[in-house]
């Protein structure tokens, strides 16, 4: 019997590598080389100045998706499998769709003043902050569909859309940009027309939503405020994270220059890029089937796929920074346009941090599947506080080099933390059946 039951242990796993692994890892493999050499192609045509202010008006974005868009996709990949599993995920993907669209109409209040206040001061033109405007569209949007694919294993069509877009997004921008000239406006356009038209081509060749058997009635109204009540927690994440993640350039802008931005960002793009690469194979192909088998309470099978989630993003990230570390300048001398090659020297402890916080998103991942955001606020809050505080002393002191030194020095104590987090969360919804037994 139990060599029956190794023999179909080691038939799922074929099955999961050739369904899931596969698939997931050559898409992953060939958009970070789209995006990479998009690094290559955009620092040759831009100066450092123009390549840092797209890079401050795409943090912006970022930042506005991230608080109004991401908490609702987390909900979304909490209960996908969970309705999927009772008959249809449609309920779900629905009411994801009204989630957004109420925290937009909480948002305008906000955003319309501080954009109208960004063009008087100055800051941005009327044509960047209109542009601005459709490229948050674009990329909420986007989030929403791909986590729609990622939630039920579309990973051909999901892979196929981060392809098309991290080619086409920089090979764009680079031809118009040789056409029309050296402007904002023409990159932001560049990348804008290819995530709508990604988006027109998977809308109009999507197949039908499959069917299945409805088990039970699904109160949509009483998913919305579930999904509400999940992704509330979730909401200053997006601030939190985005201060933790993408402030340093802001403060390297008002405490250097935009041309320091420019140089920083292209190394950090290239440094990060392939780390973030094996990170997102690795959530993309076991993070589903992790959830299913915490859905289950299966503990044998989700600490499986968790010990093998963290070894393989443990492993190769190692094997990443090891590499920045002696070859970063023949790296920069190939990726890299001559005005921003000076910058090589802050490859390896940009890798090193993002090593760091690669696991930490495994943490989280945890987190969440046991019904723990909270606990996932608290850790990023901590993050931000120390990005914050020891990105803008090492910037004052040490220029561009202080802010990539910050930044294995933050992650490494938020990963600390949310591993002791996790651990709590498993136990935490362990205990909970043996308490209502008794």
């Amino acid at each position: 019997m139990n060599s029956v039951a190794g023999f179909q242990s080691k038939l799922k796993i074929g099955d999961w590598a050739r369904s899931d692994l596969l698939p997931v890892g050559v898409s992953q493999i060939v958009a970070a080389l789209g995006q990479i050499i998009g690094v290559r192609l955009l620092t040759e045509v831009l100066t450092p100045a123009v390549f840092g202010e797209i890079a401050l008006i795409l943090g912006v974005s970022t930042l506005v998706t991230s608080i109004v868009v991401h908490p609702t996709m987390q909900a979304l990949l909490r209960y996908h499998a969970e309705y999927a599993h009772l008959g249809s995920s449609s309920p779900v993907e629905r009411t994801a769709v009204q989630a957004i669209l109420k925290n937009v109409w909480f948002a305008l209040p906000v955003s319309i003043p501080l954009g109208i206040l960004a063009v008087a001061a100055g800051w941005i033109s009327i044509p960047v902050a209109l542009l601005l405007l459709v490229l948050m569209a674009a990329d909420g949007m986007q989030m929403v569909r791909t986590t729609i694919m990622n939630a039920s294993r579309q990973h051909h069509r999901y892979g196929a859309w981060q392809i098309a877009e991290s080619w086409g997004r920089p090979l764009l921008a680079y031809a118009a940009t040789s056409w029309l000239g050296i402007h904002p406006e023409i990159v932001l356009s560049s990348f804008i027309a290819v995530t709508v038209g990604i988006y027109g081509v998977m809308r109009y060749t999507a197949g039908p939503a499959p069917g299945g058997t409805h088990v039970c009635h699904v109160d949509e109204g009483n998913l919305l405020r579930t999904f509400q009540s999940y992704a509330r927690p979730l909401t200053p994440l997006g601030l939190l994270g985005w201060l933790s993640g993408m402030a340093d350039r802001y403060m390297i802008g008002g405490l250097l220059s935009v041309q320091s931005v420019g140089m920083y960002a292209a190394v950090y793009g290239l440094a990060s890029r392939p780390i973030l690469m094996l990170s997102s194979i690795a959530e993309t192909s076991i993070r589903p089937v992790y959830y299913s088998a915490v859905m289950r309470k299966d503990l044998q099978e989700s600490r499986k796929h968790l010990v093998l989630w963290f070894a393989i993003v443990f492993c190769s990230g190692t094997a990443l920074c090891v590499l920045f570390s002696l070859f970063h300048h023949e790296l920069a001398k190939l990726l890299l346009g001559p005005a921003f090659r000076e910058a090589s020297y802050l490859m390896p402890w940009i890798a090193g941090g993002y090593v760091l916080f690669a696991l930490y998103h495994i943490a989280v991942r945890v987190c969440l599947a046991h019904d723990a955001p909270h606990l996932v606020t608290a850790t990023e809050a901590g993050r931000a506080v120390l990005a914050l505080a020891i990105g803008f002393l090492f910037i004052k002191m040490y220029g561009l080099y202080g802010a990539a030194i910050a930044v294995p020095i933050y992650c490494g104590v938020q990963l600390l933390a949310s591993v002791y987090l996790a651990r709590r969360s498993v136990r935490s919804r362990r205990e909970q059946p043996a308490a209502a037994a008794v």
